[in-house]
């Protein structure tokens, strides 16, 4: 078993469970009570041959009799079959010893189905780097698992993956070999000369593939020196980010990858500490593998892309999705990236006729029967990768990187285009919203992040460029923001909206509201990132200005730039776009903090009201921002939410927030 066993989507008529394997076989799954005494499931799997050596399942489990057992726990067991004979999870020792999946007591890993799809405690994370800084998080997330195990009423019945599952452009020297390696036993050697424009992947040397991908990709990351590029090379990323079983026996040193260079000796020394310090993280990152599986194995899990499971600035821009698009490598890569995630991380998260589809067309293409041309078209214009998870409240997981709109070639992009905010109206429908009542909202950025940060993007990005800062929050388009609020507050109208989002590199919890008009709606935003992405400096500068923030922060919005009294001194300042404060935009609409609107002298009544309280959480320091690596675990209460962000140093932190859907901040 190269990967998994998954547990995917889970409800009262069907359980989903994910595997790769690397030989041909007939997978099936058993249901039962924990204690074994009853069966009341089962089912075969579809597989899809990818490669070789490389085979990827997903088995439907259905009730024996109308439904699974609801708030009882149920164990699995998966069953490999070959013409040699029958694997069990046993056989294949996944159920003793350190790489065990199973919790507590528990002889299966076991998981439970919800009476009416509540929702009780939810996880959330994203952004796991191998070689990133600090502990996995993955470890506090198993700590959490296994204390609750046994208790209905405390362990997680999902996991939101919420973007960054693996980092495709910035891979580590010490690891780019073993990737390089595994993607030719997975997929063949047809997959060293898989990508166009270039004649082996096996010619590129360790660190040798940021000028290729910058020059024939057209892509922009800044650390791309070992960018993925053939599928082989993302299911070998995949397969080693989920099992230790894969990895080789040591990773290669510094002094094996960075050869001497007379010519260039301070520059060897300095990949050298870097090669080394990849590896020192590397192998914490093994050492945490095992509850990563494990974790995997007994929650069931929801994953959705963010830029990084493809590449960094992944349609930032017009211009840099245009430029991708104009080239064979370009194209081919980022297709061979969407492949890999609706293979590793898509199917299973909402199984129905679209995964049909691509199932048929990723197969007919890995099987020589469809040509490049016409796979590079399906893995592009596929155009329904949100999807809704079967809880309540109801819970829709946002495409925030494909269905994008550009007012201009460089400017920021509307995280999600007119079509699009139309379906998420749609899936919001079949779900079972109503207004009035809850809708939990998956969106790999925040849409109320630190407010700070989005300001100094929107001045810094006239400095530096929309690549070199990430510039593409949902502020840093202001019609996109005021499209999608306008979904929220005048159509779905839900009471409250909670969002839960990654990308950022910290925890952080905003009680928030916005209101279109006479139309309000509370918002608490909670966001839970990194995994496995921390470092010193950043941590503590986080820590720093998590002290210092102020908690309340209120603007006013116009539709078009409201009538003012001649700027002079601080106005004229003010609207020729500081650093740091409000934007004023002749072609958009125009935010302003309300001690701005009394120096401009604005009299016209606002279109819109945005507010956000931060809430500083209980448990060590009480920053409002949490730097370290985390993960969140969200409570549903009847008066709102508690979001607890677990914290991975030498150990895990607790830290406590409790928001309200109406009112301030509650410690």
């Amino acid at each position: 078993m190269l990967a998994g066993p998954i547990l995917r989507r889970t409800t009262p008529d069907h359980a989903f469970i994910w595997i790769a394997t690397s030989e041909t076989c007939k997978a099936s799954a058993h249901i039962s009570h924990a204690d074994e005494s009853d069966t009341v499931g089962r089912g075969e799997g579809e597989m899809v041959k990818l490669g070789p050596r490389l085979f990827v399942h997903l088995i439907e489990a259905k009730p024996t009799r109308r439904g699974f057992p609801t708030d009882t726990f149920l164990s699995y067991d998966v069953a490999l079959e070959r013409e040699d004979g029958v694997s069990r999870l046993r056989d294949l020792g996944l159920l003793q010893g350190e790489g065990r999946i199973t919790l507590g007591r528990a002889k299966l890993p076991t998981f439970f189905v919800s009476s009416n799809e509540v929702a009780r405690n939810i996880m959330h994370g994203s952004c796991r780097q191998l070689h990133g800084g600090g502990e996995d998080a993955f470890l506090a997330a198993d700590e959490t698992l296994t204390q609750s195990s046994d208790d209905i009423d405390t362990r997680p019945s999902a996991l939101f993956l919420t973007g960054d599952q693996i980092y495709a452009d910035d891979v580590a020297a010490p690891l780019i070999a073993h990737v390089r390696a595994l993607a030719t036993e997975l997929m063949g050697e047809g997959d060293v000369t898989s990508i166009p424009e270039l004649d082996s992947l096996d010619k590129l040397g360790v660190n040798g593939r940021a000028e290729i991908i910058a020059e024939r990709a057209r892509f922009t990351s800044q650390k791309a020196d070992n960018h993925l590029m053939s599928f082989g090379e993302w299911a070998a990323m995949y397969v080693t980010a989920w099992n230790p079983d894969v990895w080789p026996p040591s990773l290669p040193a510094a002094e094996q990858l960075i050869p001497d260079d007379e010519a260039n000796k301070a520059g060897v020394t300095k990949e050298r500490r870097k090669a080394a310090s990849q590896r020192k993280a590397l192998e914490r990152a093994l050492v945490a593998l095992p509850s990563v599986r494990r974790v995997l194995a007994n929650v069931p899990t929801y994953m959705i892309f963010d830029d990084h499971d493809v590449t960094d600035d992944w349609n930032i821009t017009e211009e840099w999705c245009e430029g991708a698009r104009r080239t064979a490598m370009g194209r081919r890569v980022i297709s061979n990236a969407l492949a890999a995630y609706w293979v590793f991380q898509g199917w299973g998260n909402h199984p129905d006729e679209s995964d049909r589809e691509l199932r048929e067309q990723i197969s007919s293409f890995f099987s020589g029967s469809l040509d490049g041309d016409e796979f590079d078209e399906t893995m592009w214009s596929f155009d329904r990768w949100s999807y809704t998870a079967p809880f309540d409240p109801p819970t829709i997981i946002l495409d925030t990187r494909t269905q994008r709109h550009y007012d201009s070639p460089k400017g920021g992009a509307r995280l999600i285009n007119e079509t699009e905010l139309e379906r998420v109206a749609m899936l919001a429908t079949d779900a079972g919203h109503e207004p009035g009542r809850p809708l939990m909202l998956i969106s790999p950025v925040p849409v109320f992040g630190f407010e700070f940060q989005e300001r100094r993007q929107k001045y810094l990005v006239g400095t530096l460029g929309p690549y070199e800062i990430d510039f593409e929050a949902w502020h840093s388009n202001m019609h996109g923001l005021v499209d999608f609020m306008r979904l929220l507050v005048e159509d779905l109208q839900p009471d409250p909206c909670i969002i839960l989002s990654g990308d950022v590199h910290y925890g952080v919890n905003a009680q928030s509201s916005f209101a279109v008009d006479d139309k309000e709606i509370a918002v608490i935003q909670l966001v839970s990132s990194g995994f496995k992405h921390a470092n010193l400096v950043a941590k503590s500068g986080l820590y720093l200005f998590g002290h210092l923030l102020r908690a309340t922060h209120e603007r006013l919005g116009w539709n078009k730039p409201p009538d003012h009294k001649a700027p002079d001194g601080a106005g004229q300042k003010l609207i020729n776009r500081p650093p740091n404060t409000d934007e004023w935009a002749d072609d958009s609409p125009v935010f302003l903090a309300p001690r701005h609107v009394k120096v401009l002298g604005i009299e016209t009544p606002p279109d819109y009201r945005e507010r956000r309280v931060y809430v500083r959480p209980s448990g060590r320091n009480r920053s409002v921002l949490i730097g370290e690596n985390n993960v969140g675990l969200v409570t549903l209460e009847k008066e709102g939410v508690e979001h607890r962000v677990l914290s991975r140093g030498r150990r895990t932190h607790v830290h406590t927030a409790r928001l309200r859907s109406v009112g301030t901040e509650d410690d």
